[in-house]
């Protein structure tokens, strides 16, 4: 139907959600996550129809995306859906640093940064273990001194 996205186009996963009233609805799956009990939780997207009335021939029919998050079993996984494309990369490839060039009065080359840092202009992303070879020569790159990365890195096996 006009208006609405093509679901064969849609490459995001579908899960079933339960409505409080008993209802059951298809949704697409943006990201899963675990939260500190082990629980999973869905952020899903659901698209229902709208009416545009902006339109110079009068009201035209259109869509609205609504987004919400759910946990499971209010959210259950559909039998041959991939969605481990969704999960997050373990912890040792996650980029979560910046490299960025130190300061002239700085000995190295190279500062780190915390990925939110504002003193980093640099989009260059680095995960824990290449923060930690960079960092292991002190002449290469330093931790910023604004940001400290370093109280994070030494927890970091």
């Amino acid at each position: 139907m006009e208006g609405y996205r093509d679901q064969e186009t849609d490459t995001r996963p579908r899960a079933e959600v339960t409505l409080r009233d008993g209802q059951r609805l298809q949704v697409a799956v943006v990201h899963r996550r675990r939260d500190h009990v082990g629980a999973w939780w869905y952020e899903v997207e659901i698209e229902i129809p709208d009416c545009d009335e902006r339109g110079r021939n009068g009201a035209a029919l259109t869509s609205r995306v609504i987004a919400f998050s759910a946990p499971y079993p209010l959210v259950q996984p559909l039998p041959d859906e991939d969605y481990s494309r969704l999960d997050p990369p373990p912890a040792h490839e996650r980029r979560r640093w910046r490299i960025y060039d130190a300061p002239r009065t700085s000995p190295a080359d190279y500062y780190i940064h915390r990925d939110d840092c504002a003193q980093c202009l640099g989009d260059r992303l680095l995960s824990d273990t290449e923060a930690l070879q960079e960092l292991a020569d002190p002449e290469n790159a330093e931790p910023c001194p604004v940001c400290r990365p370093d109280t994070v890195l030494r927890h970091v096996s």
